[in-house]
Parts: structure tokens; C-alpha cells; sequence
């Protein structure tokens, strides 16, 4: 028998689901490669898998180099030394790689947006929620 080279989380699910869900995580990441996608919605997907497979803090920014590439990964690799806790790595990677242009976009579009003759509240309210992340 071949041992894999994947180092299963240092945790024991409770579950049979949260280990599926963690196998799932590390063998199929979530990639974030930099500028060119969105570090919002990333952060949005990833945090919830992670949510899921119920990691703690520190088992998230564990795996984070298997989700990082290209540029990504580069920050990373400069970046990883001073960064030590979850909300620190969010913090930095939302201010390397969030766009400016991205929020002022939304934000237009969250000024100007109105309610169309055919949507429900709950459609509008859930399209304003949606730019305001």
C-alpha cells in the first residue's frame, strides 16, 4: 500500500461527513491565484468548507498554502513568517489583493439600484445584500 502524500487535519472529526468534507479540502482546494480573482468571494467559499469540516483557526491557515497559487502563492511565501493567526492572514490578503476598483463598482451599483417591476422584496433584498459584500 502506497502512503498518500496528503497529511490528513491533526484533528478527529466528529463525523463521518466533516472528515469527507476535510478529505475534500485538502484533495480539491479552493484555489485563489491573486489580482485576477476575487479575494472576497474566495474568502466567502473557503471560509465556508472550513465552516463545514469544522476547522479551528489554526488548522485553516494550516492548509491555506494548497489553496494559494501564482501570485498568491508568492505573497504567501513572503508573507506567511509575519502572519500568525486566521484573522491576521484575512486581513492581509483582503489588503494585497482586494480591489478598490471591485468596491467602488459595487458601490455605484448599490447607489443606483432599484427595485424592477417584476422583483419580489426578498429578490431586491438579496441583490442588495449581494453588493454590499
Amino acid at each position: 500500500m502506497v502512503a498518500s502524500s496528503i497529511i490528513a487535519p491533526k484533528f478527529l472529526p466528529t463525523s463521518h461527513l466533516q472528515q469527507t468534507i476535510a478529505d475534500e479540502i485538502i484533495k480539491k482546494p479552493t484555489y485563489f491565484r491573486g489580482s485576477k480573482d476575487d479575494v472576497h468571494d474566495w474568502l466567502d467559499k473557503l471560509e465556508q468548507r472550513f465552516r463545514m469540516a469544522k476547522w479551528n483557526d489554526e488548522e485553516k491557515l494550516q492548509y491555506i498554502p494548497i489553496h494559494l497559487q501564482d501570485d498568491a502563492y508568492r505573497w504567501w511565501s513572503q508573507a506567511s513568517t509575519t502572519i500568525k493567526s486566521w484573522s491576521s492572514f484575512t486581513a492581509a490578503v483582503i489588503k494585497a489583493f482586494g480591489s478598490t476598483k471591485v468596491q467602488e463598482l459595487a458601490f455605484e451599483q448599490l447607489k443606483w439600484y432599484k427595485q424592477t417591476v417584476n422583483q419580489s422584496i426578498m429578490q431586491y433584498y438579496d441583490k442588495i445584500i449581494e453588493l454590499c459584500k
